[in-house]
């Protein structure tokens, strides 16, 4: 990809600013991630434990703060997409519940396609790590495809 020569780079920033005082930049900060690690060439799973620590503070914000909820969902579909390139680097056991705890996703329905991909992946690879989240999961689906909600799928996911 067209990215991988500028990998090494734009992680270095796109680390540095995830802990930053802007939600907003914070946010773009956790898509930015997701993409280069998606579609990059270069294997950035040795740098997904750094990533995923990052991470996880942005996920501990108040549900209360408007601005926390397009980067917690941002943040899971960065999340999600570590599961999808190299789901053995992810310590599943930590992950699964701050990600599945964070659904559905509240305001970047996009973020919906690499979070099912996610889910799908883990559904045909590695079931027994879904098991104990069946119930929340199919809570999940059930908003999420509700006719009477807002659309938060597109014909991709």
């Amino acid at each position: 990809a067209s990215i991988t020569p500028s990998t090494e780079p734009l992680m270095d920033l796109f680390y540095h600013v995830l802990g930053g005082p802007q939600p907003e930049v914070q946010s773009n900060a956790c898509f930015a991630i997701g993409l280069l690690v998606e579609h990059s060439e270069i294997d950035l799973s040795p740098q997904y434990m750094h990533v995923l620590g990052a991470l996880r503070i942005l996920f501990n914000v108040s549900h209360t703060d408007p601005s926390a909820k397009p980067t917690k969902d941002n943040a899971a579909g960065a999340v999600a997409r570590l599961i999808i390139c190299n789901t053995a680097a992810v310590p599943l056991g930590q992950v699964l519940p701050v990600l599945i705890g964070s659904l559905p996703l509240k305001i970047h329905y996009i973020e919906n396609h690499p979070v099912f991909r996610a889910i799908l992946h883990l559904l045909r690879t590695n079931l027994q790590s879904l098991l104990p989240f069946m119930d929340q999961l199919l809570a999940v689906f059930a908003h999420v495809l509700d006719p009477s909600g807002l659309e938060q799928i597109g014909d991709e996911t």
